[in-house]
Parts: structure tokens; C-alpha cells; sequence
């Protein structure tokens, strides 16, 4: 075969060709391990392609995949893509509303579900009048099938219906043969954190572009033969590039974690190079060590925290003293090596994207060996737009640009980006696309600076900016941030629109509110000592005057997080109206 690199399907079958018997996927069967090959991959890919074709899939047609990380997802998407469809991928914790929503606007006719779903498929099905068929990927009783009628296959019908032809590798390059770069791969609709989810229409080039920009990064990495573990959902723009087509490009292997409880078993197992993630895995691996040290006696606590500190100071660049070296040198054996054993030892680094990192956390997980390179991106961005490099790490910093886009700031300081990595345009949205993307500039919404070597900061999001009552302008997040370096705090939120000062929403440490669920009183006296030593570090526009403590969790089943974890402020605000509107009722509030 000759390939001309202009899509995503000619990249996975030119290594599939070369690669043949190493591994692509790892997942697990009956809790263990099982090995996919490239080689086995590709006859999977060119089999469900040419099923999909019998079925009447053709270019342009939507696809939508709404099911777990698995090789079988990997396994649609490519063998969509390589007929010219589009991929939309959905996400499995979404409510009938949202996949009604999602299935409809996309004028998507074929969807693959996890039998889980399929109760939540049935009951709108009868509103969807372009779904021409469902396919489980699950084997299911075949009661469950008659109540789809003729509109149903499993994902084990259809290989079987591909395996029909002799002639299906050449099906495949006559139809990659067809596609262009700037045909549209995938719609990936955004979180919807403020409004309705857009669909962002990403092509083969931007994707393309993106991986390439990534790969600089990965680069400076000097490993051989990467191994990825998978855990964010690849329905998120994020994992779908870095996660999915990155491993994809640079031949890695790619490993699922199909239970968030068992990351840390599946990182001793899987041993991987490098990891994908978002800072909410930060902060709870973060508080799960503390906890644990907390139980420890003391002369182990003097002996991390010490390695911390030099840690700390030796990331940082500060001298150390003959002693200090010293014991920087065995404290790297007996307490860094360790730990890093704990993360299988291979962890190059992980890649934080998704949401700000806590810079506290951040330089904790480096202190000890472990680094973490924040980047950023969106998903019109396809959707990488900066990381830290591996020998550079600015940790308070979303890093440099990546190769082939520009990065600069609007005279408001917002960011905005320009080159091939960027969205064709929202889908069935002309208006949308045209306010975010002026003169081929994309306008992220976002807020920045650019500092003297280059690097990106992020100092708020335009439509999260609390606007207070003294019209001042004030980013919610450092100050939650601080608030989450203490590891009392889960989770909180500041709010305080339009409003003479800013309030928080407090979600204390499961094992704090255990330990003193029957002391409320005592409890809040603990949260008001940290607000008044956060509030130490803060202006006075941007001090906390008043709090509340809740004892449930923002989560994604209560709707209060996106699935990828982002916090959907309008709907916490509306859930804790009463609350929010009591503290606001006395026209006094505490000195502190």
C-alpha cells in the first residue's frame, strides 16, 4: 500500500502494516489482561467498515458511538472514518434529554450503545427519525432485539457480516482514496457547561496538525515504546486526540481502565509512559496520600515531608546546602523511588488538560519525582493548543504553544489561536462559528497572559468572571483553588454575581465529615479558621465574607459536573438558591 497522509485511517494502517504482531490495546477480560494486535486491529476495522457499508453507511453519514472506553469504541470510530463518516461520540452518563438532544441536532442514522443504555435508546427512539439502525456492542438476550424490530445488530452480527468479502482491504483504500483533508472526521459536542452543546466539527486535517504539534512534546520523552492508560472517556475531544490518535501516530500501546477504583492496581499492572488526565484525578490522588500519611507516625511524615521540601527546592532551582544534597540524595531512594514505583515505575509524565491545575498539587506530584505537564486546549482547537515541555516546566504556566499555531492576546487579554488545528466551524451553527472565529483567528474565551519566555497563563474564563455589585471583575478559580490546597476542602465554588461580596460552597473531606458528622458546630468553626487564612493571601474585593458547608458532592449523576468534571456553576447555583439567597439576606457580614 502507498499512502499520502491526508486522513486519520491512512496513519493507523500504514503502522498497522509495519507494527503487525506488537500491541495495540490492552484490556481486561474477567480481570485480566487481554492483548489486541495491530494486525488484528486492522481486520477488525476493515471488516465493521465494510458491515457499516452493507448496511448503507456512506461518506458524510453520522455515526454516533455512546459507550465506554474500550477497543471496540477505537474500532468503530476508525472503521467509520475510513468509509469518509463522521464520528459522534456521546457520553454514557448522559440523561434521555442530552442523547436526544445530541442524536437529533447531529442527524445521526446509525448509533452503537453499551447494553446498558439500551432502555434510554428505546424510549426516544420513537422522536429519532433518521436512526436507521441500533447496534449493541454487548451480546444481548434477543427478546431485547425484537423490541427494535428490524433497526438492530450487535457489534458480533456485524464482523460477521463483513467477513463476507476477499476484497475488503482494497474496499478500504478505494474509500480513503476519497477522503480530503478538510473533510469533517468527527462532531464532538462541548461540555455545555453555560448553554446548549455546540457540535464542533473537527476534520482530518486539524486532528492531523494537532498530533503532529503534540508529538514535539512527546519527543523530548526518550522512551522507545510508549504505553498509554486510558481513563478519561474518549467521547472527550481531549483523550479522542491525545488519548486515541497520538498513540495512534507515534505506535504506542493504548490500555483501558474500565474502573476509576482501580486505577492505581491498573497502573502497578499496565506500568504506562504516560498518561492523560484531568486535575480532579490530581487532587483526589493528592488527599488519598495525605490521608494515608496522616496515619503514619511521625517519624515517616518528618521523612516525606522532607522530601518534599528539598523536592520542592531542587524543582524549583534553589540551592541545595552539602547537607541538603545529602540528604536529597537518600531521600530520593528511600521515599521518591518508592513512590514512583507506586505509578509502575515507567511514568514519564502525566498530561494534565481539561481544567486549571492547582499549582500546590501540581508541585507536590514534581517534589516527588512524579511530573505532570499542564496544557491546554478547547475542542474547536481539535483540541491541544499548549503544554509545558518535559525539561522546562513552568508549573503555574499552560505552557508553550504547540508547532503550527499561533497563540497571541486580544487587546481585552483574551486568548486567541490561529492554524490548521482549528474547528471547520460548529455544526448547523453559522452564527456561533463566525463570533468565535474572526479573520481565522479562533477566540477561545478565555483569558491570558504570555510571559518573556513564551510561556501561557490562564487567568480566567470571560464567562465565568464573577461580575460583582462594584462592577469589578474577579476569576473564581484561584480562589477555589486555594481553597482545595487544603485537604479538608473536596470540592468548593465561589460565586458572588452581582453581588457587594463572594460567597463559597464548601464540600468537606468525606473522612473529615465522618470523623465529625455529629460536631457540625465544631466542623464549622475548622471551615472558618481556612477561610480566614485564605483569605489572608486575598485582596479585599476577592476575600470570602460568608460561606455554607453541603455534604453532598457536585457529581455527575446529580448533574452538578460535566462528565469530563467541570463544575456547571448555573446548575449549582440554582440547586442552592435558598442557601445562596440566605447569606445574602442581612446587610452586615464578619470583618475577617
Amino acid at each position: 500500500m502507498v499512502f499520502i497522509m491526508n486522513s486519520l485511517p491512512q496513519i493507523f494502517f500504514k503502522n498497522s502494516l509495519s507494527l503487525q504482531d506488537k500491541t495495540l490495546f490492552g484490556y481486561k477480560k474477567n480481570g485480566n489482561w487481554e492483548h489486541l494486535s495491530w494486525k488484528k486491529t486492522s481486520e477488525l476495522v476493515q471488516r465493521l467498515s465494510y458491515a457499516l457499508h452493507q448496511i448503507g453507511v456512506r461518506k458524510n453519514d453520522k455515526v454516533s458511538i455512546i459507550a465506554d472506553n474500550s477497543y471496540k469504541w477505537c474500532v468503530i470510530d476508525l472503521a467509520t472514518i475510513s468509509l469518509g463518516a463522521i464520528t459522534v461520540p456521546g457520553y454514557t452518563t448522559s440523561n434521555e434529554e442530552e442523547l436526544l438532544y445530541l442524536l437529533s441536532h447531529s442527524d445521526t442514522s446509525i448509533i452503537f450503545i453499551n447494553s446498558k443504555l439500551i432502555s434510554n435508546i428505546e424510549k426516544i427512539l420513537p422522536k429519532l427519525e433518521n436512526i436507521r439502525y441500533v447496534i449493541s456492542i454487548e451480546e444481548i438476550k434477543d427478546t431485547e432485539k425484537l423490541k427494535f424490530k428490524n433497526k438492530f445488530y450487535t457489534f458480533k452480527e456485524l464482523l460477521k457480516i463483513g467477513s463476507g468479502n476477499n476484497y475488503k482491504q482494497a474496499f478500504i483504500i478505494q474509500n480513503i482514496d476519497k477522503i480530503k483533508k478538510d473533510d469533517v472526521a468527527c462532531i464532538i459536542y462541548t461540555s455545555g457547561t453555560s448553554s446548549k452543546p455546540k457540535g464542533v466539527m473537527l476534520t482530518h486535517e486539524s486532528i492531523l496538525s494537532n498530533i503532529l504539534g503534540a508529538n514535539e512534546f512527546i519527543k523530548e520523552i526518550k522512551v522507545k515504546n510508549h504505553k498509554f492508560l486510558s481513563i478519561i472517556p474518549l467521547s472527550h475531544a481531549y483523550e479522542h486526540t491525545a488519548g486515541f490518535f497520538l498513540p495512534i501516530y507515534i505506535g504506542a500501546e493504548i490500555y483501558f481502565n474500565t474502573n476509576r477504583d482501580q486505577i492505581v492496581n491498573d497502573l502497578l499492572t499496565v506500568k504506562p509512559t504516560l498518561m492523560t488526565a484531568v486535575p480532579r484525578l490530581y487532587e483526589v490522588l493528592y488527599k488519598k496520600i495525605n490521608s494515608q500519611l496522616f496515619n503514619k507516625n511521625k517519624i515517616t511524615q518528618n521523612i516525606f515531608f522532607k522530601a518534599i521540601e528539598l523536592g520542592s527546592k531542587r524543582f524549583n532551582n534553589f540551592d541545595l546546602s552539602l547537607k541538603e544534597k545529602i540528604q536529597d540524595y537518600f531521600l530520593e531512594h528511600i521515599v521518591r523511588k518508592k513512590f514512583q514505583k507506586k505509578f509502575g515505575g515507567n511514568l514519564q509524565a502525566f498530561i494534565s488538560g481539561g481544567a486549571a491545575l492547582n499549582k500546590n498539587i501540581g508541585l507536590f506530584f514534581q517534589s516527588l519525582g512524579i511530573n505532570i505537564l499542564q496544557g491546554y486546549g478547547q475542542t474547536e482547537c481539535s483540541p491541544l493548543i499548549s503544554c509545558n515541555p518535559i525539561n522546562s516546566i513552568k508549573i503555574d504556566t499552560v505552557g508553550l504553544a504547540i508547532k503550527g499555531l499561533e497563540v497571541k492576546l486580544s487587546k481585552k487579554k483574551e486568548i486567541i489561536v490561529r492554524g490548521k488545528s482549528i474547528m471547520k466551524g460548529y455544526w448547523k451553527d453559522t452564527q456561533s462559528t463566525n463570533s468565535v472565529i474572526i479573520d481565522g483567528w479562533l477566540h477561545t474565551g478565555d483569558l491570558g497572559e504570555i510571559d518573556k519566555d513564551g510561556y501561557l497563563k490562564i487567568s480566567g474564563r470571560i464567562n465565568e468572571m464573577i461580575v460583582n455589585s462594584g462592577g469589578e471583575n474577579i476569576a473564581p478559580v484561584p480562589i477555589e483553588n486555594l481553597l482545595l490546597s487544603y485537604d479538608e476542602i473536596e470540592q468548593a465554588m465561589v460565586y458572588g454575581q452581582n453581588k457587594p461580596f463572594l460567597i463559597a460552597i464548601i464540600i468537606p473531606n468525606e473522612t473529615l465529615i465522618n470523623s465529625k458528622l455529629d460536631k457540625k458546630d465544631y466542623l464549622r468553626n475548622d471551615f472558618q479558621n481556612i477561610i480566614n487564612d485564605v483569605n489572608k493571601k486575598l485582596s479585599q474585593t476577592k476575600k470570602i465574607r460568608k460561606f455554607f458547608l453541603s455534604y453532598e458532592p457536585f457529581s455527575i449523576e446529580n448533574n452538578q459536573l460535566t462528565p469530563t468534571l467541570k463544575m456547571k456553576r448555573q446548575v449549582i447555583i440554582s440547586f442552592y438558591k435558598d442557601k445562596i439567597d440566605e447569606l445574602y439576606k442581612k446587610s452586615f457580614f464578619p470583618r475577617l
